[in-house]
């Protein structure tokens, strides 16, 4: 079987660099969507009101990322962030940095080392995990069909999210995608 699996995070994380007066406070978290980085980015920027950067990158999957350096020069700030993010072989993951500017200018390298250290700051503080695609899949069995679909649901990477017992029981299962075409079919048969 092919493997599926990726890195996400299950909790937020802190960073705190600070180079030649300038304070970079980096805050890594989980996302869904993209409106998940707007939606922080929302609530982070009345928190930090004299501050004029609010930099970021995130990457959902290997087709959806984004990297954004917010009024610093071009690829100083979001795609060192970025990067940070990949060599964790995170998904699902956004970083903010906001940036307070201290009065001396770091130049463009010393932007980058500033925005790689902080978000890797805040990426090394989060926990994360090792997951999965998953599907949602329906069934209604009887009683003795119920107890060998219990006894299948480890095997196929599959959790029960909703059931109810009647004169059948009627089962929502969460399972993971890559599995699901032989679990259905495993299921006709039973």
């Amino acid at each position: 079987m092919m493997d599926d699996r990726f890195r996400v995070l299950t909790s937020e994380g802190f960073g705190d660099y600070r180079e030649k007066g300038s304070k970079f406070l980096a805050f890594a978290f989980p996302i869904s969507s993209n409106e998940d980085v707007d939606a922080y980015i929302a609530v982070l920027k009345p928190q930090h009101p004299k501050s004029r950067h609010f930099c970021y990158a995130y990457r959902i999957d290997d087709d959806d990322w984004r990297a954004n350096d917010d009024g610093e020069p071009r690829h100083s700030a979001g795609p060192p962030i970025l990067r940070q993010i990949q060599s964790a072989e995170l998904y699902r993951t956004a970083v903010v940095v906001v940036r307070y500017f201290g009065g001396t200018k770091l130049g463009v390298s010393g932007l980058i080392n500033a925005y790689e250290t902080a978000a890797a700051e805040a990426l090394s503080a989060a926990s994360s995990k090792m997951t999965y695609p998953t599907v949602i899949q329906s069934y209604t069995v009887s009683y003795a069909i119920y107890n060998r679909l219990m006894q299948l649901l480890s095997q196929y990477d599959a959790e029960i999210i909703d059931q109810t017992m009647a004169e059948n029981v009627n089962v929502t299962l969460r399972i993971r995608a890559t599995q699901s075409e032989a679990f259905s079919k495993l299921m006709e048969f039973m």
